[in-house]
């Protein structure tokens, strides 16, 4: 009997080890290999042939250029006059704007969107969700409502990209001492990650 245990004791910690190294490295690979297929066609017809890696290289690359451009003066207008021709096309514009806005919040350190981490009593009495109090103002629905209202953004787990905004009054949000990288990772993880 103690030697099943034993097996089994090891055949799960073996497990717990596998699990997290197998998804890390299928998630690496499928990254790697989606951005390495975007140029692939481009470069094949360039090169005459398929070089593994070489559209990831040509990503990082072409990034590193936008980013060069934008931060010049000229590439800054060539950038808004972009972002221009693109807010006047009437479905692009919603999913540009949110997946800007999103990116933002998520990998701008500087200008994080995200201002503090708390819990907000939803979707029913006792129960409680991880939030993300935001810097947006709230303008016109601060007005019609007496009380002083904030907005927390309810991320999804384990994609914190999604979620919803929800207009509370604020002495019904309690603040966390965490911060938004721990609260991120807590979603992330599906709660498994303790702080």
């Amino acid at each position: 009997m103690k030697l099943l245990q034993s097996i089994r004791n090891t055949f799960l910690a073996g497990l717990i080890v596998f699990v997290p190294l197998v998804a890390t490295v299928y998630v690496l690979w499928f990254g790697f290999d989606f951005l390495d297929s975007l140029l692939r066609p481009i470069l094949v017809h360039l090169l005459g042939r398929y070089i593994p890696g070489s559209g990831f290289a040509a990503m990082l690359l072409l990034i590193f250029a936008l980013g060069a451009l934008a931060r010049l003066t000229l590439g800054k207008r060539i950038v808004a006059a972009l972002e221009q021709a693109i807010m006047r096309i009437p479905l692009v514009k919603t999913v540009y704007a949110t997946v800007k806005h999103a990116s933002e919040a998520l990998i701008d350190n500087r200008t994080s969107s995200f201002k503090g981490v708390v819990l907000v009593e939803y979707p029913r009495r006792g129960c409680y969700v991880i939030g993300f109090t935001t810097g947006a103002k709230i303008g016109e629905v601060q007005e019609k409502i007496k009380d002083r209202m904030i907005n927390v953004f309810i991320p999804t787990a384990p994609n914190p990209t999604s979620g919803m905004v929800i207009v509370v009054p604020e002495d019904e949000v309690i603040p966390l001492d965490m911060s938004v990288e721990d609260g991120l990772k807590l979603i992330v993880s599906g709660g498994f990650v303790r702080k």
